[in-house]
């Protein structure tokens, strides 16, 4: 279910506040609604139906934590930016929650509210209000309309760090709106049942990738991230199998990523499938450690050969003294375990030192590249070689 239209709902105690947020809002063309208590919160919650909510943390009589549980009990797909003048673990936490309560969580942001970060939020918004009915996307589907860009991973040699292997990101071509990232449609893809075809178009044409860039003598594995959806499919390692020897690519230079959410959406089965994935020498990488609630269980259970920490935690580096031990401690755990480590959303150089120096086996993020078409990958790649 999706909210209709552009409506703005404030819960903030502070008028000046919501002032601020209407502001910015309504000529961006938001309906908005502004509560300043919160013991009317459902019922206008219900009635308003909002397609984004500005939430304060701190509100009288009824915390913000309250509330947010009220918003993933309602149905409604509301976007959620949460608000406070309380410490950014504070907010982030709350973030957090809100995910894992299957809330879509547009962000944190700190109060005094700065406008230009609040209206970027809300152009997200009204971005990702934009739907596509299952047609539209069946027809993408059909006229390949989707293009795959990667985003390379370097890892640790004896001279430094070289490129060795891409993260396949699909993106939408469309022919009005021009390229559109995933989180403009991916949901959606998943709602229409989509999802398979969609993972085995992007899977077909990363091999493919991957054997011309071995005939161009560039040794560039791929990663692929798998959905929850997929992994309930008992004949899925059957289509890898023989896309594989299509290609002429082994096993070992396919990787699939996925979140601790999708790695148990239905143990069992997942299992099945990822014993059939390893004994075609398939790896399998988890996607956002760090982030769920039963990650170790994972790693006990589970062939993961490795993991990926999350950017909430590199982000910090090499300044903030909890991200450096959870960092450190995450890597020895899964050296330990033998885990290969990944850390994700590397911005400096100086986290990257960081990483090297407590011995993470691979970095990627804006430092290396952004996502790029095939043939910018292999200039990235060939720089770092050098």
């Amino acid at each position: 279910m999706r909210a209709a239209g552009n409506r703005l709902l404030i819960v903030d105690d502070e008028p000046a506040v919501c002032a601020v947020v209407q502001r910015v809002a309504e000529p961006l063309g938001f309906r908005v609604r502004a509560l300043n208590q919160s013991n009317l919160f459902l019922e206008t919650l219900k009635e308003f139906r909002p397609s984004v909510l500005v939430l304060d943390l701190r509100m009288p009589g009824s915390d913000g934590v309250q509330l947010l549980h009220q918003v993933g009990e309602s149905g409604l797909a509301t976007q959620v930016i949460v608000i406070s003048g309380m410490d950014q673990r504070v907010l982030n936490t709350a973030e957090k929650l809100g995910r894992s309560r299957g809330l879509a969580m547009l962000g944190v942001l700190q109060k005094p509210l700065q406008r230009e970060e609040l209206e970027r939020r809300l152009r997200q918004a009204m971005e990702a209000n934009r739907t596509y009915a299952p047609d539209e996307l069946a027809a993408a589907l059909s006229s390949r309309q989707f293009v795959v860009h990667y985003q390379p991973k370097i890892a640790r040699n004896g001279q430094g760090w070289s490129v060795d292997s891409a993260e396949a990101l699909v993106r939408w071509m469309h022919p009005e709106e021009g390229l559109l990232p995933p989180s403009r449609f991916i949901e959606l893809v998943e709602e229409y049942d989509l999802i398979g075809e969609l993972t085995d178009y992007v899977l077909n044409t990363a091999l493919a990738q991957v054997a011309r860039w071995r005939a161009a003598q560039l040794p560039i594995d791929v990663a692929v991230n798998l959905s929850a959806s997929v992994v309930r499919e008992l004949d899925f390692p059957d289509r890898v199998a023989a896309l594989l020897e299509r290609h002429g690519v082994p096993g070992e230079a396919l990787t699939f990523e996925l979140t601790e959410t999708t790695a148990m959406a239905d143990p069992t089965k997942a299992m099945d499938i990822f014993l059939r994935l390893c004994v075609n020498d398939v790896r399998l990488s988890i996607d956002d450690f760090g982030t769920g609630f039963s990650s170790l269980k994972q790693l006990y259970q589970l062939p993961f050969d490795e993991l990926k920490i999350d950017r909430m935690f590199v982000g910090g580096l090499p300044d903030d003294d909890e991200a450096r031990a959870i960092v450190r401690a995450t890597v020895d755990m899964a050296h330990a375990l033998n885990i290969k480590v990944c850390a994700e959303g590397v911005e400096t150089r100086a986290a990257l030192e960081y990483l090297e120096s407590v011995g993470c086996d691979r970095a990627q993020g804006h430092l290396v590249s952004p996502a790029v078409p095939a043939a910018a990958l292999e200039r990235v790649a060939r720089s770092w070689q050098g």
